[in-house]
């Protein structure tokens, strides 16, 4: 879905919209809000408010949000849908129009045009162009499982957590929970260098014309984490803040024109990475592989009824054949 950034400001109708939102933990208001933000221009351009939206009114928002995966348009359809029912008695006839939409109404509004997993070999190819172990291995390790709230795994990640005798890797999320992953030889290597590297080199080797009396390189700080910050005059000397992580895997979306490269689309990269590798391997891809999957990239578990299960909501958007094929080949299940 679009990353568009909104301001704290009015919505359409608010103060229905806010009696609406006391509804649900205060927890969930923001994604709901992000929905009525969408929704807000529409229902000025219209002079009415959300509830007596018609089926195509509703598409003009769903359509404005830009989804880039069938899970992103049916969660607006679900807040929609509940404001409507909620809101049923100010509407003009009492009929929600999301009662009756197909599957292939929702489908529509996923715009497939976009670019936003890679294969194994087009990360490697990615990584061979980075200049910068410190960006290379970001990458790496996105795409072999590492996780966690504001990519904490990353950022606590020291040289002692690592072990070139068993290729693993300890990892310890913003929770201090800790767990271990396999990785591959090259993004062992990746993590030596990085440790390693003491110069920073600016935007890949790629400064603009008129930046030449500027140092190309700036100096990283040994802070006893892998990724190092810069030797500025902000610098926190422990680990990196998540924005220095986000900056530089930006710079890289800039540099190689590749617009959805973010931590989210590299760990479905390798999510449907490893749905190729188990599938060769078991010649099937079902609860069991998906749930490997799961355990490699450390998806959330939900309490479903009793029972602590993985949030597999929305994978199989991407972690299924059609996308395994369409990175890999038509002969990638074989």
């Amino acid at each position: 879905m679009s990353n568009l950034v909104f301001e704290d400001r009015s919505m359409y109708n608010r103060e229905l919209k806010e009696n609406f939102l006391r509804r649900y933990p205060e927890h969930t208001w923001n994604a709901y809000k992000r929905i009525f933000y969408y929704s807000e221009p529409l229902e000025q351009m219209y002079q009415t408010d959300l509830y007596e939206f018609h089926l195509d009114q509703i598409g003009e928002i769903i359509r404005t949000m830009e989804p880039s995966s069938l899970a992103s348009v049916k969660a607006a359809v679900s807040v929609i849908k509940s404001y409507i029912d909620w809101a049923i008695s100010y509407r003009t006839n009492n009929l929600n129009p999301l009662d009756v939409i197909h599957a292939d109404w929702e489908k529509k509004f996923v715009d497939t045009s976009k670019k936003l997993y890679w294969s194994y070999e087009e990360i490697q190819e990615i990584l061979d162009n980075c200049l910068n172990a410190q960006d290379a291995v970001i990458i790496a390790l996105l795409f072999e499982g590492a996780s966690g709230k504001e990519v904490s795994e990353l950022r606590n990640l020291t040289y002692k957590d690592i072990d070139f005798a068993t290729n693993t890797v300890r990892l310890v999320n913003e929770k201090a929970a800790e767990r271990t992953i396999t990785v591959s030889a090259r993004c062992l290597q990746l993590l030596k260098e990085a440790w390693q590297q003491t110069e920073y080199l600016k935007r890949n080797g790629h400064l603009s014309a008129n930046a030449r009396n500027i140092k190309p390189t700036s100096d990283l700080l040994q802070t006893g984490y892998i990724i190092k910050p810069a030797n500025t005059k902000n610098v926190h000397l422990a680990q990196v803040n998540a924005h220095v992580i986000y900056s530089r895997l930006s710079i890289i979306s800039e540099l190689f024109d590749l617009p959805h490269f973010t931590v989210k689309n590299i760990q479905r990269s390798g999510m449907i990475y490893w749905a190729k590798v188990l599938l060769e391997r078991d010649g099937k891809l079902q609860r069991k592989q998906l749930h490997e999957i799961c355990e490699k990239f450390d998806v959330s578990k939900i309490d479903n009824h009793g029972y602590i299960q993985y949030n597999t909501f929305g994978l199989k958007d991407y972690i299924n054949l059609g996308m395994i094929h369409k990175l890999y080949g038509e002969g990638s299940s074989e």
